[in-house]
Protein backbone atom coordinates (compact mmCIF):
# COMPACT_ATOMS: atom_id res chain seq x y z
CA UNK A 1 0.00 0.00 0.00
CA UNK A 2 1.36 2.95 -1.17
CA UNK A 3 1.87 6.07 1.62
CA UNK A 4 -0.78 7.72 -0.64
CA UNK A 5 -3.35 5.54 0.31
CA UNK A 6 -2.31 5.15 3.55
CA UNK A 7 -2.56 8.76 4.64
CA UNK A 8 -5.84 9.03 2.67
CA UNK A 9 -7.49 5.73 4.78
CA UNK A 10 -6.22 7.25 7.99
CA UNK A 11 -7.46 10.63 7.14
CA UNK A 12 -10.59 9.65 6.34
CA UNK A 13 -10.63 7.10 9.70
CA UNK A 14 -10.19 10.33 12.09
CA UNK A 15 -12.88 12.17 10.40
CA UNK A 16 -15.27 9.12 11.08
CA UNK A 17 -14.27 8.99 14.35
CA UNK A 18 -14.42 12.44 15.25
CA UNK A 19 -17.76 12.71 13.43
CA UNK A 20 -19.78 9.63 15.58
CA UNK A 21 -18.05 11.19 18.84
CA UNK A 22 -19.66 14.80 17.98
CA UNK A 23 -22.84 12.98 17.14
CA UNK A 24 -22.90 10.87 20.34
CA UNK A 25 -22.19 13.63 22.15
CA UNK A 26 -25.34 15.43 20.63
CA UNK A 27 -27.38 12.72 21.51
CA UNK A 28 -25.73 12.86 25.30
CA UNK A 29 -26.78 16.41 25.85
CA UNK A 30 -30.51 16.04 24.30
CA UNK A 31 -30.87 13.29 26.72
CA UNK A 32 -29.27 13.45 29.95
CA UNK A 33 -30.15 16.01 32.53
CA UNK A 34 -28.05 18.86 34.09
CA UNK A 35 -27.53 16.52 37.15
CA UNK A 36 -26.73 13.44 34.73
CA UNK A 37 -24.01 15.21 32.73
CA UNK A 38 -22.27 16.46 35.99
CA UNK A 39 -22.47 12.87 37.33
CA UNK A 40 -20.95 11.47 33.84
CA UNK A 41 -18.17 14.44 33.93
CA UNK A 42 -17.12 13.71 37.24
CA UNK A 43 -17.00 9.87 36.57
CA UNK A 44 -14.90 10.79 33.50
CA UNK A 45 -12.37 13.04 35.22
CA UNK A 46 -11.79 10.94 38.07
CA UNK A 47 -11.28 7.81 35.60
CA UNK A 48 -9.08 9.87 33.27
CA UNK A 49 -6.84 10.75 36.61
CA UNK A 50 -6.59 7.05 37.67
CA UNK A 51 -5.28 5.99 34.23
CA UNK A 52 -3.07 8.52 34.12
CA UNK A 53 -1.47 7.68 37.89
CA UNK A 54 -1.59 4.28 35.68
CA UNK A 55 0.99 5.08 33.33
CA UNK A 56 3.05 7.41 35.57
CA UNK A 57 3.48 3.72 37.75
CA UNK A 58 4.09 1.98 35.00
CA UNK A 59 7.11 4.11 33.41
CA UNK A 60 8.28 4.07 36.19
CA UNK A 61 8.64 0.44 36.60
CA UNK A 62 9.57 0.02 33.26
CA UNK A 63 12.16 2.63 33.57
CA UNK A 64 14.02 0.88 36.70
CA UNK A 65 13.51 -2.11 34.41
CA UNK A 66 14.99 -1.04 31.66
CA UNK A 67 18.19 0.30 33.99
CA UNK A 68 18.60 -2.62 35.82
CA UNK A 69 18.62 -4.45 32.03
CA UNK A 70 21.41 -1.97 31.27
CA UNK A 71 23.69 -2.36 34.44
CA UNK A 72 23.63 -6.28 34.47
CA UNK A 73 25.82 -6.46 30.99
Amino acid sequence: MNLKLKAALQTAGILVVTSTIAVGIQLLFATLTAKELTNLLAIGSITFLIYCMYQVVLSRLEYEQKVDEITQK
